[in-house]
């Protein structure tokens, strides 16, 4: 296998970091005000929205291996000179912020059961193109990293890039809506139309800095690619299924917290517009902990610090929680601490894109086929899932802990669960993660240095 010997850049990492900078300033939106927007704004009623929610996800987790494998084959067959994942980004840049717009807009257009069918035809629409950005942007780090120190640097990038693009809409969206307290729709539709333009112009970006320096091993003597491969992978590849349990396990917490953690702000530490204050809190926490990472990872390893990042992280949420239920807690250190512990436990999101690439670099010296397409899309399609079963048990654990969105002030025993589905669920789907990077990763030191070896080969 002949290196790229043009260098990675600092446009290259730029470019990588805008391309998921601009598919979350819009999906950052659904996963913490969609559920808002629908319940409290377009008064959709919960069971109704966590039905839908659960069928939106589970299609979209099923086709996310399929568009993976379409993006394989197109390649295969018409060697596009844009490369083989770039062009999709391109084309769905302008789609997934139209289709975002509508979730925000369209279902407050009608009344009645029409306002359900808006509702599903939108997100529904969304979801399948910004499954096709987010698998493109899975497979561009294997097509533009030619090494681990590389994919190590995209990694980072891509983490920082996603931070920075859930942080700023999640500080900026609920300043936006409460300018608009007497017109509610209008916010949301006004602050959705801003992120959504910011989205497509990063997305745009993330096409004309980078560049497929890794293409030349996926065009030349590879055996033929089918659907079916993924059964293979799943059955060679405890790398890969690790990363899929992880990710499973990361999609649940991700899309609880989400739907919820409106909630915590605006009905246990009463105003909405502080949820804008903790999130600016928690980009530079986020941001020293990234920092420190690869320091950290040079010394004991990217899975020594992945699964103490959990355990660190969990035990925040277990001790911010324990101090909600003993004290009247000041709102800052909740800030505070719910800052360090999202931070900390949130790094495995940022490191999981390099140790998928190595899972492909493994899958490819296992059976000799190089697929970044299909993975990342079987990838998706477990994150996807999880994110499913979280939002739909997010939004009818709402509904079963006595939720009244007309009441001014919920009942104790609301807000304590709540407070149980914002801090101590997220502590246990950490706790699985680690169990899983603990026991089923098994891509050692030594293995790394044989595919190294076999790379060297070819």
């Amino acid at each position: 296998m002949s290196e790229n010997t043009n260098p990675l850049t600092l446009k290259h990492r730029l470019g990588y970091a805008l391309g998921d900078f601009g598919g979350c300033m819009t999906f950052s939106l659904m996963s913490a005000f969609m559920t808002r927007y629908y319940v409290n704004v377009a008064l959709m009623d919960t069971a109704v929205i966590a039905a839908m929610t659960l069928i939106w996800k589970i299609f979209d987790a099923l086709s996310n291996p399929v568009i993976g494998v379409m993006m394989d084959k197109s390649f295969a067959k018409k060697q596009s000179r844009g490369g083989k994942f770039r062009p999709w980004i391109l084309r769905m840049a302008p789609l997934t912020g139209f289709s975002a717009i509508l979730v925000f807009t369209a279902p407050g257009w009608v009344t009645g059961m029409s306002r359900l069918v808006v509702a599903f035809v939108t997100y529904l629409m969304y979801e399948v193109f910004y499954a096709m950005h987010n698998i493109s942007l899975g497979g561009l780090i294997s097509a533009m990293a030619t090494n681990d120190a590389e994919r190590a640097e995209l990694s980072s990038a891509r983490g920082i890039g996603g931070m920075l693009g859930i942080i700023i809409p999640q500080m900026t969206f609920p300043a936006i809506i409460s300018l608009f307290e007497s017109s509610p729709a209008l916010g949301y539709g006004m602050g959705v139309t801003v992120c959504a333009i910011i989205g497509f112009i990063c997305c745009a970006g993330c096409y004309f800095f980078t560049e497929e320096r890794n293409i030349s091993q996926q065009k030349v003597g590879a055996p033929p690619i089918r659907i079916t491969d993924i059964l293979e992978v799943f059955r060679v590849n405890r790398a890969f299924v690790a990363l899929c349990l992880h990710g499973l396990l990361s999609g649940i917490l991700m899309s609880v917290g989400g739907a919820l953690g409106t909630y915590m702000y605006a009905d246990v530490l009463g105003s909405l517009a502080l949820m804008s204050v903790g999130s600016m809190i928690g980009m530079p926490v986020s941001l020293v902990c990234m920092s420190v990472v690869p320091k950290l990872t040079r010394k004991v390893g990217m899975q020594k610090v992945l699964r103490g990042s959990l355990l660190i992280g969990c035990g925040l949420y277990v001790g911010l929680f324990a101090l909600h239920i003993t004290t009247d807690i000041n709102v800052w250190v909740h800030i505070a601490i719910n800052a360090l512990a999202s931070g900390i436990s949130g790094l495995s999101n940022m490191m999981q894109w390099g140790m998928l690439s190595e899972a492909i670099e493994y899958n490819e010296y296992l059976t000799g086929k190089r697929t970044e397409g299909s993975i990342n899309g079987t990838f998706n399609m477990l994150r996807r899932l999880g994110q499913g079963l979280g939002s739909s048990f997010g939004v009818a654990m709402l509904g079963l802990i006595g939720y009244d969105a007309t009441a001014s002030v919920q009942t104790g025993s609301t807000i304590l669960g709540i407070r149980v589905l914002c801090l101590l669920f997220p502590a246990l789907c950490a706790v699985g993660s680690w169990v899983v990077f603990r026991f089923v990763w098994n891509i050692t030191p030594e293995l790394r240095a044989e595919m190294a070896r076999k790379r060297a080969e070819i």
